[in-house]
């Protein structure tokens, strides 16, 4: 059974992927177990769980103003974080599967493709994107472009002036 290492292995994501039956072995680390701030940390986990992939849902996402108000958290979860496991991986040829975002597109026509340019329009989607850049340079990699909510959206209202496509967890 292939050992797939999960990171943010408590957050909405993977509280939702732990509900699905799979042939795949899933090891959920949250925070406490896996610092992807702290290289020693990952190398750690990677030595103990000896994953063939790595399913990288760790980072700063909600509220997005935190990525405004701290962005020395934003840039450090989502793009230090993320390159620290990029060379984690490099060095133990596991493959990576980064959960990155549609943020990274300018959000003013919807239902974006990977061919479509990439403008941010948030500190949140600029965080992301430089994660991206970390797993983009590693081939053994995939990145996953989505923007995921909760179905019923819980929300009253949303942005008027950005359009984007949603899948639900």
């Amino acid at each position: 059974m292939e050992r797939i290492l999960v990171t943010g292995g408590d957050g909405r994501f993977a509280n939702e992927l732990k509900k699905i039956k799979t042939n795949f072995k899933f090891i959920y680390l949250n925070r406490k177990k896996l610092d992807i701030c702290n290289f020693n940390s990952i190398i750690k986990a990677i030595t103990k769980h000896k994953p063939k992939t790595v399913l990288h849902l760790a980072g700063l996402s909600r509220p997005m103003d935190i990525h405004e108000k701290k962005i020395n958290k934003s840039i450090s979860l989502n793009i230090i974080g993320t390159a620290n496991l990029v060379n984690a991986c490099l060095t133990n040829k596991i493959k990576i599967i980064y959960l990155s975002t549609s943020y990274i597109y300018p959000g003013a026509k919807g239902n974006y493709s990977e061919k479509d340019p990439l403008l941010p329009w948030n500190n949140y989607g600029w965080s992301k994107l430089g994660g991206e850049c970390a797993v983009q340079m590693y081939k053994n990699s995939l990145i996953l472009r989505a923007c995921m909510t909760q179905k019923p959206f819980l929300h009253k209202k949303a942005f008027a002036n950005v359009k984007s496509n949603f899948i639900y967890h």
